[in-house]
């Protein structure tokens, strides 16, 4: 490593030397480094607005390629400025860039400096770019974090939960990712009855709920199957207080969530109607006198 730095040719007294008789070109490539920078991160806030006004709701998935190939093209040229500008500063100042250039010495750098992991987020995010894991707007789950993409380079991945929380993953780390708004979803709801309701009934009163909401024009385009009762109107649990039918409905990503809210508002209003009970765990309780 030692003889490495000594083959560049650091010197301090010759950098400080340099230092003085370039400070102006020094200080022109930083400002230029800036600016671009700014200019960079602007065009990219514009052109995110001009995407989502232009690309509308029935092309969401193309809005989020868009906004990915935007986020990731973005840093990329921030990224390298910032590195041109590094490498030029190096040389105003003296310090030879041709053993960082040929790649010997910035083995030994990278080595040195434990960047080994940054090497890692960028090939994992290569990866993952390429192989289109999730785009910018997904829903995504990494470990224990799950939220809202906001922003994406092949270093890192950031997601912003329900809480508003900002997560700042490095691309290395994710091993396991779940994408909960890729190409389509499914709303999945849990309906139970009392055991004395007779099964056929409640079929009935549920496919009625089902064309209701199919009827109302806020929620149909939001839908893409009508919803069903898993296994063919089949009973999905007897469980200890009550019988259990499973709801699915396939839906355009991330309305499922909308969607099962709807779905149990309107259980429970058209059950409250027909007088079906939907039970609720309860225990007796037995004393004995002596």
């Amino acid at each position: 490593m030692t003889d490495e730095l000594s083959g560049m040719n650091i010197d301090s007294q010759t950098i400080v030397a340099n230092l003085k008789a370039n400070w102006i070109n020094i200080l022109i490539v930083f400002v230029a480094v800036v600016i671009i920078i700014i200019v960079i991160s602007a065009i990219s806030r514009r052109l995110r607005n001009i995407i989502e006004k232009k690309i509308s709701d029935e092309k969401i998935e193309v809005r989020k390629k868009s906004f990915t190939f935007n986020s990731v093209l973005s840093n990329l040229i921030i990224v390298l400025s910032v590195f041109i500008g590094l490498l030029v500063i190096a040389d105003q100042l003296g310090i030879s860039i041709l053993p960082i250039i040929t790649g010997a010495g910035v083995l030994g750098i990278i080595l040195g400096f434990g960047a080994q992991s940054l090497i890692k987020d960028l090939i994992n995010g290569s990866f993952m770019l390429f192989e289109q894991w999730y785009q910018v707007n997904d829903i995504i789950t990494v470990g224990n974090v799950s939220g809202v993409v906001e922003k994406f380079s092949l270093r890192t991945t950031v997601i912003r939960d329900i809480e508003g929380v900002i997560h700042y993953i490095p691309n290395s780390e994710i091993k396991v990712l779940s994408n909960r708004t890729q190409e389509w979803a499914r709303a999945v709801v849990d309906i139970g009855v009392h055991y004395r309701e007779k099964t056929d009934r409640v079929i009935e009163v549920l496919n009625s709920v089902f064309e209701e909401l199919m009827k109302d024009k806020k929620y149909k385009k939001m839908i893409l199957e009508k919803p069903e009762i898993l296994g063919d109107g089949g009973v999905s649990e007897l469980a200890d207080s009550s019988v259990i039918f499973k709801i699915i409905c396939k839906v355009k990503p991330p309305n499922q969530w909308t969607i099962a809210r709807q779905l149990r508002k309107r259980i429970k209003d058209k059950f409250d109607v027909e007088g079906i009970e939907i039970p609720y765990p309860c225990r007796n309780l037995y004393t004995r006198n002596k």
